[in-house]
């Protein structure tokens, strides 16, 4: 079925691998890339609700900045190959791109498979050998300890004893979220086998269960232009401004996902942690004590139900005056200065208890994989065994929404993939 030797073999079809294994062959390498599942750009094809936010327009410092303290790990690989550049690609292709809120790149045609298409044709083009339903069992490594060289000799596929024999392997399997795209962990085993160390694995961009069920009653309302401040045992960790999402277990939203990796750490270590959500951002407490007093001075006669709806969405009402505790039918010419005080607080700092975030298995990313001190920046090749390189969301990296995680898997695919042709 194959032939017994492979400049390059690549594992794992999502992004980065499909990348990886294009560019390798388009600089000359006869490559083999493999999937364990009957699909390529599983993932990728379910990326940003099926659109596919491909990068950002931001620059450099943006990037890395979004990545926490270990994105200046990604300097060179995005001096090699950055957003333009990954842009440009594209649209040789024939996928035109647009930018949206927040600086977001999608392909006009708001379809993920655009973009999983043209990277079908870049493998064809550049006749990369594609074995799919075929899972890597392990990677074997000539370990001659004479010269403390260890080097990659080739891979073994399912329970077959035959090796591939190739000198130069990409590990591009990603890490474990969505299972069902075929990110089972698989290659977190693989490099654990070979010697390298695991940075604990937890969800990263995922939403977050409640302690409070009223949550039910508000699944999917969708608020734009909030604020949220995350406190983990009464310190603030973190905040965003944007949009959220109820869900009948919690929160959800690009807000919520952003924070969510920060409140995991902390949910970790057994530290409470509050959600507070401003509904209304753009006005500080005197502002909104000067419009609730022009409420009752315009519309007193009115229910405070009525009035309330001036303020929020008309399903978060109920909600909103069950925990005010203020009766929906009274006139709200009524309402005490305490209540008032109520209405402002909830307002402003609408307050969820955050028990958990929902499984790994439905995070966008995996935080945590193969450690960054084990990895050399300039080329993505393991500093343990000769020829076994990564790139993707394998490698202990993870940035927050807005195409930064897609970018981060294309950067480090291509930087991959000339290295392993340079070399």
């Amino acid at each position: 079925m194959f032939k017994k030797f492979y400049d390059v073999i690549v594992i794992g079809g999502g992004a980065s691998g499909m990348f990886t294994a294009g560019c390798a062959a388009a600089k000359g390498a006869d490559t083999l890339l493999l999937e364990k599942t009957n699909q390529l750009g599983k993932k990728l094809s379910i990326t940003g609700k099926g659109r596919c936010n491909l990068t950002n327009v931001g620059e450099v410092n943006d990037f890395i900045e979004s990545y926490g303290k270990n994105g200046k790990f990604l300097y060179r690989a995005f001096t090699n190959f950055f957003n333009q550049d990954l842009i440009a690609f594209f649209n040789r292709y024939g996928v035109r791109t647009k930018v949206e809120r927040g600086g977001r790149i999608f392909p006009v045609t708001d379809n993920s498979e655009s973009i999983v298409n043209a990277l079908r044709n870049y493998l064809k083009e550049n006749k990369v050998t594609l074995g799919l339903n075929l899972q890597v069992k392990e990677i074997i490594v000539d370990d001659n300890k004479t010269d403390g060289n260890n080097k990659v000799i080739g891979i073994k596929i399912g329970e077959s004893k035959e090796i591939i024999e190739t000198d130069k392997v990409v590990l591009a399997t990603g890490g474990l979220s969505y299972p069902k795209t075929g990110s089972t962990g698989d290659g977190y085993r693989m490099a654990k086998k070979l010697g390298h160390s695991i940075v604990s694995l937890t969800p990263a961009l995922v939403p977050l269960e409640t302690k409070e069920d009223f949550v039910k009653d508000l699944q999917g309302l969708s608020l734009k232009n909030v604020s949220g401040i995350a406190f983990a045992d009464g310190r603030k960790i973190c905040g965003g401004f944007g949009e959220m999402l109820f869900t009948h277990f919690g929160l959800s939203g690009p807000i919520i996902l952003k924070m969510s990796a920060l409140v995991v750490k902390h949910l970790n270590k057994n530290e409470e942690v509050i959600i507070a959500i401003n509904f209304k951002p753009a006005l500080d407490k005197k502002k909104l004590t000067d419009r609730l007093f022009r409420e009752t001075k315009n519309f007193g006669l009115k229910s405070v139900n009525n009035v309330i709806k001036n303020f929020l969405p008309r399903k978060l009402v109920p909600v909103f005056l069950k925990l005010a505790n203020i009766s929906s039918d009274k006139k709200f010419k009524q309402i005490t200065h305490q209540e008032k005080e109520k209405i402002i607080n909830l307002l402003t700092n609408f307050s969820l208890k955050i028990t958990k975030s929902r499984p790994i298995e439905e995070a966008i990313i995996t935080r945590g994989g193969i450690s960054l001190k084990e990895i050399n920046p300039y080329t993505m090749e393991s500093k343990k065994i000769k020829g076994l390189y990564f790139c993707g969301e394998i490698i202990d990296l993870d940035g927050k929404t807005g195409g930064y995680n897609l970018q981060l898997a294309f950067s480090t695919a291509y930087l991959a993939a000339q290295s392993v042709v340079s070399s």
